[in-house]
């Protein structure tokens, strides 16, 4: 029986194949259910009472003042610093929510400039619409910046007029600043933990344990077992803590490099168990090395995850002469220098893996400028949110509706986001929204305007981090009425206005799905797998002219494989937008795109190396890293498992040797279950 006839039966119908049984199977289609099914989530208490506070506190307190208006706007950074907290270490939330909210304060100032400009505005906005998409291939922060500048382009033509832009900004920046002070407290009482990284270190000291172990007994059954049990418990733990990588990527909203390099660091520390436990155990001539090895181990792992200071680089830079001479004095050619290697070679991948050494090609600590330039994908996907985006500021201005700048809106939070999936948000956004129109009308109806509409803001405010976690639909059913009220708070909204929201709404979601999805049949399918094996092809390509004397096919071959690169991060990002499986199947593809994202980062420094003539390594093992390279592609397209092959020798390949060795583990492990 195969896998797949296997959980069908577990779960007691084959449609249910890749998701749990939900409760709308009985009356509904399987794509309907795994579009509206909410995913598993654990509650965030945390998350959900400071978003309770961020919003309705600020609004409050512009009642108090008497200026409503006001109150608008500082509501609308409490907002933003709302959204764009996602967990994490207080700086990596200031920076996120300090990005996004300067790029919606840039789209009020141009929104409210162009509102009502006719041909002027539809440019404006297609122009700015693109510009959104492409920083959105460049960063997860950036995404979001480009979304909030999308949004707030849309919702400024419908903002009180009489309100001048500077007390505009000071308004909106105090309600960012309220967001992130509530942001500190949590970090406070509530310190951000990263399960990945621990998991990571403690594998570390584990490994530093196992060298140590042979020294503490002679003869006798270690204190934790076997071989075995202690190298399957290690495997587990790294294993655990890839699973949180994992899981961390697949909520980014785009590129995360601080995930890549976790990831790529797990990647080379599961080598590095095989080396340790390949170190013959009864060796006396091998104890200094094990002693040393594990004293370099345990000093490695108390510098994981630390910020690349110079102090914290300048002990990486010693660990590193250190962990090179592993067994200079001690092996003599007896058996045991072969297994000294490996644990040196290792160690020295984790080392510099954890290191991001400088980058000959930049002069510094960061990637090549290459590595940021978009790739095929990533323009066709700025075209489209261009073109959608011009549409539905044109259908804005020609609808009868009073204030019908939801279209836009609608059209931004359908098709922006994370450059997911068309279809899955229109439909998940449609109907999440129409429910949170009800909710809106329903709160109209019965709540008398004023301050008592802060007590369902509250709950919509406390409620939608939880929505946000579980599914997109139901996080348009806390937000729409919770920006409805907000941004008619100075005026009094009735039924009639928040019907118009839902018919806006139906009219943008129509837009997105007619202009930016049905008009692009190469966005209707999936094809991670493809990308992934031409960005192979084409780091292979660019292993093979890296090298020679003539430099002038380095510059092309280079920026085709960054390209490959970007396109590859933006299928990633699409599909894991998708329902599951199709969003679980590219989480699973993510850790060998890491690897081969750092494959290119070492490859390029490499050939900027190899500039000088001295340090081009033999044509051999050029010729071996490019078959390895051509053989994990054909791997990859033919859906087998990598072959065996010898990687080569030369010191200036070893990181790309690296990368690629644990990319291939990486595809044999899935690839040949």
């Amino acid at each position: 029986m195969t896998p797949g006839r296997a959980a069908a039966r577990r779960s007691g119908s084959p449609r249910t194949f890749g998701r749990d049984p939900s409760l709308l199977d009985p009356i509904a289609p399987d794509w309907v259910v795994r579009i509206l099914a909410p995913k598993k989530a654990d509650v965030p208490w945390g998350d959900m009472v400071r978003s309770g506070l961020t919003v309705p506190v600020v609004l409050a307190l512009s009642l108090l003042l008497g200026q409503p208006g006001l109150g608008v706007f500082a509501g609308m950074g409490a907002l933003v610093g709302s959204f764009g907290d996602n967990g994490g270490s207080f700086r990596a939330r200031f920076r996120r929510v300090l990005m996004g909210g300067g790029a919606g304060l840039l789209g009020l100032v141009v929104g409210r400039a162009a509102a009502e400009q006719g041909v002027a505005a539809v440019v404006t906005i297609g122009v700015l619409a693109a510009v959104s998409a492409l920083l959105s291939s460049l960063s997860a922060n950036l995404s979001f910046a480009g979304l909030q500048l999308l949004v707030y382009i849309a919702v400024a033509g419908a903002l009180p007029r009489d309100v001048g832009l500077h007390l505009i900004a000071v308004a909106y920046a105090a309600g960012i600043a309220w967001a992130l002070l509530l942001s500190y407290a949590q970090t406070r009482f509530q310190p951000p933990g990263n399960p990945a990284l621990a998991g990571e270190v403690t594998a570390l000291h584990g490994l530093a344990d196992e060298l140590r172990r042979p020294l503490d007994g002679a003869g006798a059954e270690p204190a934790g077992g076997s071989d075995h049990v202690r190298r399957v418990a290690l495997v587990r733990q790294l294993s655990t803590a890839y699973d949180e990588v994992v899981t961390a990527r697949s909520t980014s909203a785009g590129r995360r490099d601080d995930l890549r390099r976790l990831a790529s660091t797990l990647t080379a520390t599961f080598e590095l168990v095989t080396a340790v436990f390949a170190l013959p155990a009864a060796s006396d001539d091998l104890a200094s090395v094990r002693a040393g090895a594990a004293d370099l181990v345990d000093r490695l792992a108390g510098l994981v995850g630390q910020r690349r200071r110079r102090e914290v680089r300048a002990q990486l830079a010693a660990l590193e002469d250190e962990v090179a001479r592993i067994g200079s004095a001690e092996t003599d050619g007896s058996g045991g220098d072969a297994d000294v290697q490996r644990l040196r070679d290792a160690l020295l991948h984790v080392l510099r893996t954890v290191e991001g050494h400088p980058s000959v090609a930049t002069g510094g600590d960061r990637r090549s400028w290459a590595g940021y330039l978009p790739g095929q994908k990533a323009w066709v996907f700025a075209a489209r949110l261009a073109i959608t985006m011009a549409v539905a500021e044109t259908v804005r201005q020609l609808v009868p509706l009073e204030k019908p700048y939801w279209i836009v809106l609608t059209a931004a939070l359908v098709l922006k986001p994370d450059l997911g999936s068309v279809f899955a948000r229109g439909v998940q956004r449609t109907l999440g929204t129409l429910v949170g129109v009800l909710l809106g009308v329903a709160v109209v109806a019965v709540v008398p305007h004023g301050a008592w509409l802060l007590l369902p803001m509250a709950v919509l405010a406390f409620a939608f981090p939880y929505g946000r976690n579980l599914n997109y639909g139901l996080l348009s059913t806390f937000i729409t009425p919770l920006v409805l009220l907000l941004i008619d708070f100075g005026a009094r909204v009735d039924g009639r206005i928040a019907l118009d929201r839902l018919l806006d709404t139906a009219i943008g979601a129509g837009i997105v799905l007619v202009v930016g999805y049905l008009c692009w049949p190469g966005t209707w399918r999936p094809r991670l797998g493809e990308h992934i094996a031409a960005g192979v092809e084409a780091l292979g390509g660019y292993a093979r002219v890296a090298f020679g004397a003539d430099r002038s096919p380095v510059g092309p071959a280079r920026r085709r494989t960054y390209g490959a690169m970007s396109d590859i991060r933006s299928e990633l990002q699409s599909t894991l937008a998708e329902p599951p499986p199709l969003s679980r199947q590219a989480a699973a593809w993510w850790p060998l795109i890491a690897q081969l994202e750092k494959a290119a980062d070492d490859l390029t420094e490499a050939a900027a190396r190899a500039r000088h003539p001295a340090e081009r390594p033999p044509a051999a093992d050029v010729a071996q890293l490019v078959a390895a390279f051509d053989d994990l592609a054909a791997a990859l397209r033919g859906h087998r498992a990598p072959r065996d092959l010898a990687g080569p020798s030369s010191p200036l390949l070893a990181d790309v040797s690296g990368d690629l060795r644990g990319a291939r583990g990486i595809a044999r492990g899935p690839i040949g279950a």
